[in-house]
This record gives C-alpha cells, structure tokens and sequence, in this order.
C-alpha cells in the first residue's frame, strides 16, 4: 500500500473550497487547533522506542500507529519487494496466530502499509480497548518467525497486486516517474512491491534477517491518538514493547540524486483511449521544511481545483485536458514533484507547453498577494480536515517522525503561514526548466 494523494507531503487531499478565513492564516490562534502542539507529548523509553501521544478527552475512541523506519529503500536489490512482503506476514500472523482477530473482534479496524522509507501497522478501536489494540500490534512487529506456507501465500497475493497494477495508468505513471527520476541505482527508482523475479528470491531466512536488522525499538514508534492520557499511554507501551531489545541498524544508503534531473522522455503504449502526460521533477527532501512547504503550496497554486492556474487555463479555458493535477509525495530523500494530466493524443504537444509555460510563469513572476492568501486557506482547510479524527493524526503525527520528526507536523501550518512568494518561486525555479515527460499513448500512437 501506498499513500497517494494530490499533496501527499501532508498525508491528505487539498481538494475542499476556501474556508472562511478573512486574511490567510494570520494568526497563532487560526493554526493551533489543528495537531495543536501542547496536546502532543512524546518521550523516549529506555530501549531506544519513541512514544508520542495526543490526547483528545472528546473522543470516544484510540488510534494506534507503529511505524518501523525501514521500507523499501532499504531493501537489496535483488530482493526488492522484502519489506512489503515483511509486513503482510507481521499483519496475518503465522499460522493459527491471527493478531489482527482480537482488534476485530471488538469492533476495531486494523490495517498495514510499507512506503519507500517506513513501514506502518495502525488500528483505532473503542478508547477502553486501547490495551488489546497495543498488545496486537505489538504482536505483529515483534514476531520474527515466519511458516514457509504463510509466505508463499501472502507471496502469491502481493503478485496478484502487481499485476493489477499494471492495468491502472496513475499507478503505472507513478511508477515510471521515479524510475525515471532516481533510475535503478537509487532504491526510489524501483516499484515498492518489488518484481517476480525478485519476490521469488525472498525466503524465510531472508525475511528473518530483514526483520532482525531493522525491526528493533530505536528503529521504531509508537503513536497514540484519542481518549488516553499521556501517563496511562506510556505505562502500557513500555508494557508492550519493553522488552525488544535496542541494536544498531544497518545505515539507510541511498546514492546522491541529481537536481534537476536529465531532461528526457518516455513513451509507453496504453490501452486506454485517452493519453496519459506526466512532467516529473527532482523536488526537496524532508530536511528541507520550508521547500517542502512551499512546493504544497506551489502544488495548490497550479492545481487545486477550479482555483489552480493549470486546470483555469487547460481546463476551464482551453478545453486541452480531461484532468490535470499534481503528486508530490515528501520523503526522507529527495522527492517527485509531478504535473500530470490526461488529454486527446492530439493535443499533447499543447499540453507540454502549457505546463512548462506555467511553471516558468511562476519562477519569474510574483503570486500575487491575493493568490497566495487563498492558497494558504486552502492549505489550512485541507490539513484541518484531513486530521479530524484521532487516525487522522496518528497517521499524520506517525508520518511525520516516520521520515523526520512529528514535531514538523505540529508546526506545518505556521510554516505555510510564513511563507512568502519569493519562497514560492525559489521551488518554481527548480521545475522551469525541461522535464523528465512520462507519455502513455494509445495504442497505435507510439512512435
């Protein structure tokens, strides 16, 4: 599984309307309800686990995330898909050993998922619950032993899934932009679900041995959001996870990337009618707070609805698209940044230069005062609606520490507060120039 969304650096979809806010978000008081910092405290146990809770006194439920620091940039490539496949069998258990049962059982809701730089295991049940929830989730990363007949059939499920996924022509683009973006010496370059060839390398020893390596608790957190105070909530972590013992992890490697990357072009034959046009750039990393920030609200600047100037002008205007909008998904490394679209064959040569024409637009021009205030209360609407719940924030708050540090999530929208245009076309500067084009053509189009 993995998060997509039209910002994703945030963990949620900017695709509401302006909220009502009659300045931007100028203020302290406009930003601090949401993921409010003086409701999240965290602290560190003796083995190296990290522990943040936000408490929520109003909520009638607990939600859960653990997050381990390994995905599939940390996998060999030769067994590309390890991760994944790790976390499936931690989430069905071994055998007759199905921790996700208990959870069900009173009504919880439990799930997993591995990106390319952390793997997640969440569940939200009833606030009285919260013990069983941890104890169940602590028995999916803990277990270290796998039955060679739960691998192969989580093995044979994760193949089905891939190949699903070549039929769907957002995920293929996804994938074909960081192969070309990172290309096969960087671990961003290779499909998170690893390949045939690869996930039949995989058995249990190597499970064992990845799981060893990088399932230990200074590798890990544990993130607690809903009816639990902060006391009672690290009490029972350190009841749960106390015992794993802390080691050294393996470094988390990956080449340097190359900014901006090499211009250039792939087209790939489709059997879907319409063509599928992606402009794919190298964007920040996480470390870069205010250009990740910046690039969320470069992202609603161009296409956020009726409002971005990309859907305004090829959409609304000159009727040159079916769609078109942004992915930009932050990372420990460095990330996509890409503008995508769907349109006639016919008019991809118009389509190009358009969002070229835009994006250099933005690098030289000024947004205008008014743009931009619209753009934050578009940002801060998003975020505010995207972390309502308790899983709202545990996910946000998990995602956060997962590739940085969960304090960055309780400050984002005093980030996206202070930004200005000049910081706006600073990340502009970085995607004027030519692209790395991802093109799905119909069929009988490909040159």
């Amino acid at each position: 599984m993995q998060l997509m969304a039209r910002v994703v650096s945030i963990v949620f979809l900017v695709s509401v309307g302006v909220v009502p806010l009659s300045s931007g978000i100028s203020t302290s008081a406009a930003y601090a309800a949401v993921l409010d910092p003086s409701t999240v405290k965290s602290a560190t146990l003796h083995n190296g686990l990290v522990v943040i809770v936000c408490e929520d006194t109003t909520a009638a439920v607990v939600s859960i995330e653990v997050v381990a620091r390994v995905g599939s940039a940390d996998e060999p490539a030769e067994i590309g898909g390890v991760a994944h496949l790790l976390e499936h069998l931690c989430w069905v258990g071994a055998g007759a050993s199905d921790p996700r049962a208990a959870i069900e059982e009173v009504g919880g809701v439990t799930n997993a998922g591995t990106l390319r730089d952390y793997t997640r295991f969440y569940a939200t049940v009833p606030a009285s619950d919260f013990r069983l929830a941890l104890r169940s989730l602590a028995e999916m990363v803990v277990n270290g032993s796998f039955q060679q007949e739960v691998v192969d059939r989580e093995r044979a499920v994760i193949l089905e899934e891939v190949a699903v996924r070549r039929d769907q022509p957002r995920v293929l683009m996804n994938d074909l932009t960081f192969q070309e973006l990172f290309g096969d010496n960087h671990p961003y370059g290779r499909p998170i679900e690893g390949s045939e060839r690869s996930l039949r390398q995989i058995d249990e020893s190597k499970l064992i041995a990845f799981h060893h390596n990088w399932y230990v608790p200074n590798n890990m957190a544990v993130v607690i959001a809903g009816k639990v105070d902060f006391e009672t909530a690290l009490r029972d972590v350190a009841s749960a996870f106390g015992g794993m013992l802390p080691q050294a992890t393996p470094p988390h490697q990956r080449p340097t990337v190359a900014q901006p990357a090499e211009a250039k072009e792939r087209t790939v034959p489709t059997v879907h009618n319409q063509a599928y046009v992606t402009a794919a750039f190298v964007g920040p990393m996480a470390s870069e707070r205010t250009e990740v920030c910046a690039s969320d609200l470069l992202a609603v600047l161009l296409a956020e609805g009726s409002f971005g100037r990309l859907p305004t002008e090829l959409l609304e205007r000159r009727r040159l698209v079916k769609n078109i909008e942004v992915d930009f998904l932050t990372q420990r490394d460095r990330a996509a940044f890409a503008v995508w679209a769907i349109c006639d064959e016919n008019r991809i040569p118009e389509v190009k230069e358009a969002i070229c024409a835009e994006l250099r637009r933005l690098a030289a021009e000024p947004s205008s005062p008014r743009e931009l205030a619209t753009a934050k209360r578009l940002i801060y609407a998003g975020y505010a609606f995207a972390n309502e719940t308790p899983s709202d924030r545990a996910a946000t708050l998990a995602f956060y520490e997962a590739i940085d540090s969960y304090r960055a999530g309780t400050r984002y929208l005093a980030r996206i507060n202070a930004l200005t245009s000049a910081d706006i076309m600073k990340v502009a500067s970085w995607f004027a120039g030519a692209p790395v084009w991802i093109v799905l053509r119909p069929y009988g189009g490909v040159p």
